[in-house]
C-alpha cells in the first residue's frame, strides 16, 4: 500500500513538473510554431490581393473574397494594408482602435520594403507579415496575421490544462495494473514479512511458501534456507549449552560466571546449595552472595585475581574469582569458582591435632623416664628399696610407651588397608565369658564389677574372633577407666532379625558432656581437655576401624547418666547364604 501511494504522488508530482516545464519552455516553443503556421496563410492572403488587385476589386469585394475562402476564420487577426499603410479590409476598420494596429504599423515599413517579418515577443504575441506584389513585381500592399499575448497566453492554458487533465487520466488508467501488480509482487514479500516475524516469536518451524515470480520463489528459498541454517545453529546452541549446564552441575565446585557489568550469565546448583539455597533459586538471592559481588566488582574494576574464604553455617567455602578476556584482550567478565573446604580444613586440623597429641603422649612417659633415670644416674637415689621403686616406674613407663607405639602402628595399619580379616565361625558366648572373666580382676583392683549378662548358649556368628575379643577388651577397657567410681560395667547381647546380626553392648555409668559424645572416636581425643587422664585416646579409634574392615558397625548413647556402646556382628547364616551363592 505505501508503495502504490508513493508512485501516486510520484506521478502527481510529474504531473506538476511537466505543466510547469510546458509553462516555461513551452511557450517559446508554441508561438514559434504557430509563427511558422501563420506564415502561409499569410502567402495565401497575399495571393488573393494580388488577384484582386489585377482584377480591379474594391475593398469589399476582397473582404468577400477572403471570407469565402475562409482565410478569415482564424484565430489570428488578420490586417491587409495598401502601401499607404491604410487598410483595405472591413476586419481593419473594425480594429482601428485596436492596439495591434500600432504593432502593425511599428513594421508596415519593413515589409513595404519587401522583407517578411515574423516577431514573436511577450508584448508583440505572434506576428508574421509579408509584401503582396503585383504581376509587375511592385509591393502593391503587405499582409498582417497578428495573435495578441492574450490569445497566447490563453491557449497555452488550455493546452497545460488538457495535457494536465491527459496525463492524470493515463496515470489513473495505469495505477489500476500498477496496483494488481504491485498485490502481485507484494504478497509474497508480505508472507516472507509474516514468517519472520513468526521466527523473531520464537517459532522456527515455520517456512515461507515459495510461490509467484522468479524473484519471490528465489527470496522464499533462500529465506527458507536462512531459517534451515538458522533452526539447525540454534539446535546445536542448544545442545552446547545443556551440555555446558550438565557439565557445570555434575561439577562438585560452585560455579558463577558474569559479564562485565557483574550480572550472571551461568551458574550451577553446587554454587546455590554452598551459599546455603535450595534448588530453585538464584544465587543473587542469596544473603551470603554479596561477599562473592563484592570480590567480582573488585576483578572487575581492578582486572586481577581475588580469592576469600566466606563462612555458611558450618561449612568453609573457598572462593576465587578469576577475570574473563575476550580474545582481542578486553575484560568481558569474570567467573567465580567455590569449594567446600570444611573436610579438607577439618584434616589439616585434625593433623595439627595428630601431631601435637602424639607429641604429647610421647614426650609424657618419655619425661617420666628421662627424669627418673638422671635421678638414678646421679646417684641421688641411695636406697635400694627407692632404687627399686624407681626401676618399678621407669619399667611402667617403657611399657606405656611401648603400649602407644603399638597402636599408632596397629590404627596406621588399619587406616592404611593393609589388614585382611579372615572371618569363619564364631562362637559369641565364650568370647564375651573369658573377656568379662579377665577384666573383672583389672576392675577389681578400681573398686569395679565387670558383669556378663548374656544367658549362657551357643550364638554363632561369621567374623574374626581375635578382632571381636580385641573390640571387646577395648570397649570394657574403656569402660573400666572411665567409669563412675565403685560401677559396674555390663556386656550384654541381643539378636536384631531384621539386620541378621547380633547386637553386642558394652555398658556402664559414666559422667560425659553431650558435646563429647560425637568425637569419641577420633584419635587421642579425650574428654579431659588436658589429656591427663588415663588412656592414649586412641583405643576406640582403633575399635572403630577394626568394626568397619569387618564390615559392621558400632554406636554410642548416652541416657540418664549411663553411656553404651553397641556394635554388630553378622550371624551364622550370613555364612550359609554365602557359601550357597559360591556353590
Amino acid at each position: 500500500m505505501a508503495i502504490i501511494i508513493a508512485m501516486s504522488i510520484t506521478i502527481t508530482l510529474l504531473v506538476v513538473f511537466v505543466a510547469i516545464v510546458f509553462s516555461i519552455v513551452g511557450k517559446g516553443i508554441y508561438v514559434q510554431m504557430k509563427a511558422d503556421e501563420l506564415m502561409p496563410k499569410a502567402e495565401s492572403i497575399a495571393q488573393v490581393l494580388t488577384q484582386a488587385f489585377e482584377a480591379g476589386a474594391d475593398a469589399k469585394e476582397l473582404h468577400k473574397m477572403l471570407e469565402v475562402r475562409k482565410m478569415l476564420a482564424n484565430e489570428a487577426t488578420v490586417y491587409v494594408l495598401d502601401v499607404n499603410g491604410e487598410g483595405i479590409t472591413n476586419d481593419v476598420f473594425e480594429h482601428t482602435y485596436n492596439e495591434n494596429i500600432t504593432l502593425v504599423k511599428r513594421y508596415f515599413d519593413r515589409v513595404i520594403r519587401g522583407e517578411r517579418v515574423s516577431i514573436t515577443s511577450q508584448e508583440v504575441g505572434v506576428l508574421v507579415g509579408i509584401p503582396a506584389y503585383s504581376k509587375q513585381g511592385n509591393v502593391i500592399g503587405a499582409v498582417f496575421l497578428v495573435m495578441g499575448v492574450a490569445e497566447v497566453r490563453n491557449t497555452l492554458q488550455s493546452l497545460a490544462f488538457e495535457l494536465g487533465i491527459a496525463m492524470l487520466a493515463a496515470a489513473g488508467l495505469m495505477l489500476v495494473p500498477m496496483v494488481i501488480l504491485f498485490r502481485k509482487i507484494t504478497k509474497p514479500i508480505r508472507h516472507v514479512s509474516e514468517v519472520a516475524l513468526s521466527m523473531a516469536a520464537g517459532d522456527l518451524s515455520v517456512r515461507a511458501v515459495e510461490a509467484g515470480s522468479f524473484e519471490s520463489r528465489h527470496l522464499a528459498r533462500s529465506f527458507n534456507t536462512l531459517v534451515g541454517a538458522l533452526q539447525s545453529n540454534i539446535d546445536e546452541l542448544v545442545i552446547e549449552r545443556n551440555r555446558l549446564q550438565t557439565v557445570l552441575d555434575g561439577l562438585g565446585e560452585g560455579i558463577i560466571s558474569v559479564d562485565r557489568h557483574g550480572v550472571i550469565t551461568h551458574y550451577n546448583s553446587a554454587s546455590v546449595q554452598l551459599l546455603g539455597g535450595d534448588e530453585g533459586q538464584r544465587p543473587a538471592a542469596l544473603p551470603k552472595y554479596t561477599y562473592i559481588a563484592t570480590c567480582i566488582l573488585e576483578v572487575l574494576d581492578s582486572n586481577e585475581r581475588r580469592a576469600k574464604d566466606i563462612v555458611v553455617g558450618e561449612r568453609m567455602i573457598s572462593v576465587v574469582v578469576t577475570p574473563i578476556y575476550e580474545d582481542a584482550g578486553a575484560l568481558c567478565g569474570a567467573v567465580a569458582l567455590m569449594r567446600d573446604i570444611t573436610e579438607s580444613e577439618r584434616l589439616e586440623q585434625t593433623r595439627r591435632d595428630y601431631v601435637a597429641n602424639v607429641s604429647h603422649e610421647l614426650r609424657t612417659p618419655l619425661a617420666s623416664i628421662r627424669s627418673l633415670a638422671d635421678a638414678l644416674n646421679d646417684g641421688m637415689i641411695a636406697n635400694e628399696d627407692d632404687k627399686k621403686r624407681y626401676y618399678g616406674y621407669v619399667l611402667r613407663e617403657s611399657i606405656r610407651l611401648s603400649h602407644l607405639i603399638d597402636d599408632l602402628l596397629e590404627l596406621s595399619r588399619l587406616q592404611s588397608g593393609g589388614v585382611a580379616f579372615t572371618k569363619g565361625r564364631v562362637e559369641l558366648y565364650e568370647i564375651a565369658y573369658d573377656v568379662a572373666d579377665r577384666m573383672n580382676d583389672a576392675a577389681k583392683l578400681r573398686d569395679k564389677t565387670v558383669r556378663l549378662k548374656i544367658s549362657e548358649g551357643e550364638y554363632y556368628a561369621y567374623s574374626n574372633a581375635d578382632r571381636i575379643e580385641q573390640v571387646l577388651i577395648a570397649l570394657v577397657d574403656n569402660a573400666v577407666k572411665h567409669g563412675t567410681d565403685g560401677c559396674n560395667v555390663d556386656i550384654s547381647m541381643e539378636c536384631d532379625e531384621d539386620r541378621n546380626a547380633y547386637v553386642m553392648c558394652v555398658s556402664n555409668p559414666a559422667d560425659i558432656c553431650e558435646e563429647d559424645i560425637a568425637h569419641l572416636f577420633e584419635r587421642f581425643y579425650k574428654a579431659d581437655r588436658a589429656h591427663s587422664g588415663e588412656g592414649t585416646g586412641i583405643g576406640l579409634a582403633i575399635v572403630s576401624e577394626v568394626l568397619n574392615l569387618l564390615g559392621e558397625s558400632i554406636s554410642v548413647e548416652h541416657h540418664d547418666g549411663m553411656i553404651s556402646f553397641r556394635f554388630t556382628i553378622g550371624r551364622e547364616a550370613k555364612l550359609l547364604t554365602e557359601r550357597s551363592i559360591g556353590e
